[in-house]
């Protein structure tokens, strides 16, 4: 049973408590946040709570990074309008999903993930939008997931990318010292080796950067 099966399963069971679980109000009104083909409703006073990145793209007076979409009640003759922020382009939806889901309380999406890539780029929203609260979860979760030699060059690559942000250079060499552990125990003899490199010939400079301190 696959993490995207889980994934699609659960969304869809729980989707109406993920989107819209508190009413809105005038003074409290959702934020849509849109991240490729996937929406989730969030009130604004939560995303300004969390997030200063988004505190300012939501201050009336500077909103020059968000949209509006608007709905004309038949009823009222009234103009509803919803703010919208854009994901920018690069970023898995779920990864979305799993971070706005976890401020809205909702923390299962973010406890049942075993991609590190998937991780990474729920790290990479929250340093992208300044959002700290998740912050030692999602470090304590990428702990718990294991690496191995099918996944270690994966994980080397990642933890050299995650270097670059402030917030996790202590992960990015702790994960780098892991990845180190894992070749030098299961390279044991010069075939291994040899093997080793072959299997991963098209990542051959993150392979010597790998070897280079083990």
């Amino acid at each position: 049973y696959k993490f995207q099966d889980f994934f699609s399963d659960l969304k869809m069971e729980h989707s109406e408590s993920m989107e819209f679980d508190e009413p809105e109000t005038a003074s409290d009104p959702h934020v849509l946040v849109m991240c490729g083909d996937s929406a989730t409703a969030i009130k604004k006073s939560v995303l300004m709570k969390e997030s200063p990145v988004i505190k300012t793209m939501l201050d009336d007076n500077w909103n020059s990074n968000t949209d509006k979409v608007e709905s004309n009640s038949r009823d009222t003759e009234q103009v509803i309008k919803a703010r919208v922020i854009t994901v920018p382009d690069g970023y898995d939806p779920r990864a979305a999903d799993i971070l706005f889901g976890y401020l809205k309380c909702f923390d299962i999406l973010l406890k049942n993930i075993q991609d590190y890539k998937l991780l990474e780029d729920v790290l990479g929203l929250c340093d992208y939008y300044e959002i700290l609260s998740p912050l030692q979860a999602l470090v304590n979760h990428m702990n718990d997931l294991p690496v191995s030699m099918t996944n270690v060059i994966k994980v080397f690559e990642i933890a050299k990318r995650l270097k670059f942000l402030e917030l996790y250079k202590k992960l990015s060499l702790r994960l780098q010292s892991d990845c180190r552990k894992v070749v030098k125990a299961n390279l044991t003899s010069s075939l291994l080796i040899i093997k080793f490199l072959t299997d991963n010939e098209d990542k051959m400079d993150l392979v010597l950067q790998l070897l280079h301190k083990w």
